[in-house]
């Protein structure tokens, strides 16, 4: 199945699931250490905003040598806590449905151009050693990954899709 085309299943079955959950549940902060489940939903917001300028970025450059962000404040400087649900899923919705669009736009050549030059040992879930190979499509592998990742914090008995990189 092609990334695009996974992504926007995560979405659907994602989102669904999110309406599901109560309101009240969604506010629920398990320690002061640990994100709301609307927290980390608000958090998937700012990853998909920070990742579409990378797969754009990613396309227009030789290297994949992005910026990282301070994730933790920018999920309290959104305010994510407080803010209703829906509202942040809809946004959710939106840049990945918008990044699942992009995707499928984007050439095989440009998709599977190799490089050393990137900093997916800093920026990655899954981490690649400093000089590995990679190249887009597996950023946007990652991304898919980190995705269902945080759907299983907010989703009781979320099953991911177990989407496998394939070079």
């Amino acid at each position: 199945m092609s990334l695009n085309v996974t992504l926007q299943k995560i979405i659907e079955n994602g989102s669904k699931r999110i309406r599901e959950i109560d309101g009240e549940t969604m506010l629920v902060k398990p320690s002061d250490e640990k994100w709301s489940k609307n927290e980390i939903l608000g958090h998937l917001v700012d990853s998909a905003i920070i990742n579409y300028q990378r797969i754009m970025l990613a396309q227009l450059k030789e290297d994949l040598i992005f910026d990282g962000y301070d994730q933790v404040n920018w999920v309290q400087l959104n305010g994510y806590r407080s803010r209703n649900t829906e509202e942040i899923l809809k946004i959710w919705e939106a840049i990945n449905t918008h990044i699942s669009q992009v995707v499928s736009t984007i050439p095989e050549s440009t998709m599977n151009r190799k490089t050393v030059h990137h900093n997916f040992d800093k920026i990655s879930m899954q981490v690649l050693r400093k000089g590995e190979e990679s190249n887009l499509h597996y950023l946007i592998w990652d991304y898919i990954f980190h995705v269902e990742h945080h759907l299983a914090q907010i989703i009781d008995g979320y099953e991911k899709m177990n989407v496998l990189f394939k070079d």
